[in-house]
């Protein structure tokens, strides 16, 4: 957000989140309610600094990320809210490890803050943070979203109340190896932020859904109370319509489905304004017919800005009182179960400008002025029938204590729980249960079975990850859920994914572009699985113009040696499974290899480079 002009700037969350060019991600904890895996692909690419202005990355650019981020980044989302797509690449298998889910029983409370907290470092060893909060999901989904983005400096920056509780319980969610929360905490409470021009940041609220938070209310006094949310309920909203010493304006900002449920209550409003709804993830994808895929790209436009999308997805209280205007903004809708601290939520609490206030007001001009109903909507069957099967999810995300292992060449479900040693079937009996692996056939789940084989699955293929689905009739919904296979799946499985999945002339274009610190040497997409045909002669030229040249490996060793010793681990880790691969399928790619690899070993032997690794241990 910026107060420098009527509406607010529609900025890109990648590029909050992507490092300078002369830094590096060492941490990176996302929070976020519901996720797919487009976008958190993406959003490793944005912080490698690898992505494209899209939000997309080859199938090398892939692969460098997670190497990269393994062991530093985590995106924490509520269970049961990752997206299964209708088209989900392979190598997404590996993103497993990237997700952590908070089992929090959605009948009651839920995980839902948006947060991104950043460290870096820059090539003098600088340490550098970031941090974003807002409104917006990890989802492919764009509409209106609202978020703050914060970085550290000590000229013009300040400390911030709450900040340091915020990165504990984001750290404990987490649940990254090295990583303490109370330390973390501790380094947090001392960062000074920079704030966009206009905003001033007096505290951040973070609600860990124990229900112990104070509700904001408007002074006596209060000039104007505007209030935007997708959802709302009237307890919270009576809480801002409360009557002071003098006449003010109340404003309302929500869709028209929130309107028609809440009903006569909302003519106390001056101004009821309504946007479309947000949109979100297709609840079902499993129906849906290939030629109605999802895009694979995580956003809708070529451009480095994001479109905006029409359905109002932001969260915003606003008071003006006299000159001081105070803006609330984060994850928390309009309803006492956010404000009251039931869910877990982070919203940042402002004071800001006047120009600040002219760009919410520039939102408010982009909708529509309504009448209050006459009557309160009662919900139709298949309203009925929607918010059965969401409890049905929600039920299942709630009992679930599911592990996986292997069984010959498959993979198995085990479910042990004391609470619920049945299974975590929902409650409706003629609701039925579906499971699978990450890339394999739904099998249905009979109640009171502890176990169920979900068949045979390639090592390269094997994911935490499974396919959920709860449906009743023709109507269902689908998603995915982590179960922690024993033992991890590991580095092992990421190399065999990554060999499957680039190939070896993808393996060398990796190299090359590591060698020549060159993002344009890779090419294709990652979230597309099939490779183009070539013929013969095609990949003869192909594969010539791939391989690293001995000119490259030297500059590179030049360079940077600390940075080639790592690339020299990447290539002894790679090369023998991709060679491997190669003298299976193709003998002109494996003849190739073999020649790269002479042309390696001779490197790594007039360079010395064993003696070099061995004495940096």
């Amino acid at each position: 957000m910026s107060g420098a002009v009527e509406n607010w700037a529609a900025l890109s969350f990648l590029e909050g989140l992507r490092p300078g060019p002369d830094e590096s991600v060492e941490l990176a904890l996302l929070a976020s309610y519901s996720a797919d895996l487009g976008s958190i692909g993406a959003t490793l690419l944005a912080l490698a600094g690898k992505d494209t202005d899209a939000g997309r990355g080859s199938p090398s650019d892939f692969a460098d990320a997670v190497e990269r981020l393994r062991g530093k980044a985590r995106i924490v989302i509520q269970r049961g809210r990752l997206a299964k797509m209708r088209r989900t690449p392979r190598i997404a298998a590996v993103l497993d490890q990237f997700v952590r889910e908070v089992d929090f029983d959605e009948a009651t409370h839920s995980w839902h803050p948006k947060v991104a907290l950043v460290r870096t470092r820059n090539t003098t060893g600088e340490t550098g943070w970031r941090l974003w909060i807002g409104s917006r999901n990890l989802t492919e989904n764009v509409n209106r979203d609202i978020g703050l983005l914060l970085v550290s400096g000590t000229k013009g920056g300040a400390l911030i109340a709450g900040a340091d509780e915020m990165a504990r319980a984001l750290a404990e969610r987490a649940e990254l190896k090295g990583l303490r929360p109370a330390s973390l905490a501790a380094t947090i409470a001392k960062v000074a932020w920079r704030s966009p021009a206009g905003v001033r940041v007096e505290r951040i609220r973070w609600s860990a859904g124990t229900g112990d938070q104070p509700v904001p209310v408007p002074p006596p006094d209060v000039d104007e109370v505007i209030v935007v949310s997708p959802f709302i309920d009237k307890q919270f909203l009576a809480r801002q319509l409360v009557k002071g010493t003098k006449q003010s304006r109340r404003v309302l900002l929500t869709t028209v489905r929130e309107i028609e449920r809440i009903g006569p209550s909302l003519a106390a409003f001056d101004d009821l304004l309504a946007l479309d709804a947000p949109d979100y993830p297709v609840g079902d994808p499993e129906l849906g017919s290939r030629s109605a895929e999802w895009p694979s790209d995580v956003t809708s436009t070529e451009d480095e800005e994001e479109e905006v999308g029409r359905g109002l997805h932001a969260k915003l209280l606003f008071m003006r009182t006299g000159r001081k205007r105070t803006l609330w903004l984060g994850s928390a809708n309009a309803t006492l179960r956010a404000w009251t601290g039931r869910n877990a939520e982070a919203t940042a609490e402002l004071v800001v400008t006047e120009p600040v206030e002219r760009g919410l007001k520039a939102l408010l001009g982009s909708a529509r002025l309504v009448d209050a109903p006459s009557g309160e909507h009662l919900p139709d069957a298949a309203v009925l029938e929607e918010e059965a099967l969401e409890r049905a999810r929600a039920q299942v995300a709630a009992r679930w204590s599911a592990s996986l292992s292997i069984d010959g060449e498959g993979i198995r479900l085990s479910h042990r729980s004391d609470l619920h040693p049945d299974g975590p079937h929902p409650d409706e009996a003629d609701i039925l249960l579906e499971v699978g692996a990450l890339h394999g056939d739904l099998l249905i789940w009979p109640p009171r079975q502890a176990e169920v084989y979900l068949g045979h699955v390639v090592p390269s293929d094997r994911s935490e990850l499974v396919r959920l689905r709860v449906s009743r009739k023709d109507k269902g919904l689908s998603w995915l859920q982590r179960a922690p296979a024993e033992p991890p799946f590991g580095e092992d499985r990421d190399r065999a994914a990554f060999v499957r999945f680039l190939g070896a002339r993808g393996f060398l274009l990796w190299v090359a572009g590591l060698l020549a610190n060159d993002d344009t040497q890779s090419d294709g997409d990652w979230t597309i699985d099939e490779p183009r045909e070539r013929t013969s002669e095609e990949e003869k030229s192909t594969f010539d113009s791939s391989l690293p040249t001995l000119e490259a490996m030297l500059a590179a060793w030049a360079r940077d040696p600390v940075k080639f010793r790592e690339i020299e681990r990447r290539v002894s880790q790679y090369l023998p499974a991709v060679l491997k691969q190669a003298e299976q399928e193709d003998i002109l790619t494996a003849e190739m290899l073999r020649s790269f690899k002479e042309l390696w070993s001779k490197l790594r032997t007039g360079l010395g480079s064993t003696e070099v690794k061995g004495r940096s241990r």
